[in-house]
């Protein structure tokens, strides 16, 4: 019975969170209410405040959820060029950016107000500038950036300039390709940090 109505408040929940994303999206975060994501979900309103503390709540696991798929990087870009695995991840990212617009705007106005949203954005950077640190440290070691390198360091600046380009990009009114301002940023930075594609490594743009 446990795992039944485990299943069952589960089921619940992603009703919620998948009918609140929806109507986010096509009509905008702050013209959607608590009473029209329960009514798309077909539950009572009670039942919103027993999985979500708050609407803002929903960016926060809305956040969680794209970065963990932010992290999974492609097998076919293991052992890639250094630009080019930073790039791929920055592009995942601005790739659920695109296709979410309205959630990424609402994460950027309520983070400052909503304690769940900064937390979900603190554990996110931690996380993909762990995995940055790894993929610079993987080329620090094998001679394509000089020995002196400080992987945390390099990889805070990446975080850094991407979360600042696509903040930039979504209020700009998002003009021009997000992927491509990303790409020649990052492909500048590692330039800056001194890196040199390995022999018969391929060189990134």
């Amino acid at each position: 019975m446990t795992g039944k109505r485990e299943s069952k408040k589960r089921a619940v929940r992603k009703a919620l969170y998948d009918a609140a994303l929806t109507l986010i999206e096509r009509d905008g975060y702050d013209a959607v209410s608590v009473d029209q994501i329960v009514a798309a979900a077909g539950v009572a309103k009670g039942t919103f405040f027993n999985h979500f503390p708050g609407k803002a709540d929903l960016i926060a696991e809305w956040y969680s959820d794209v970065i963990a798929r932010t992290r999974i990087e492609p097998p076919e870009l293991t052992g890639a060029p250094l630009p080019r695995r930073l790039t791929a991840l920055a592009l995942r990212s601005s790739d659920l950016a695109a296709a979410s617009p309205r959630m990424w705007q609402a994460k950027h106005m309520h983070a400052v107000a909503t304690p769940s949203v900064q937390a979900a954005e603190s554990l996110a950077d931690q996380l993909v500038a762990g995995d940055i640190a790894g993929m610079i440290a993987a080329a620090r070691d094998a001679g394509a950036l000089p020995a002196s390198t400080d992987a945390a360091a390099m990889a805070d600046l990446v975080v850094t300039l991407v979360t600042g380009s696509i903040r930039e990009w979504l209020t700009s009114g998002q003009n021009g390709r997000l992927e491509d301002r990303v790409e020649s940023r990052l492909s500048r930075l590692c330039a800056l940090a001194g890196y040199q594609p390995l022999a018969g490594e391929p060189e990134d743009r």
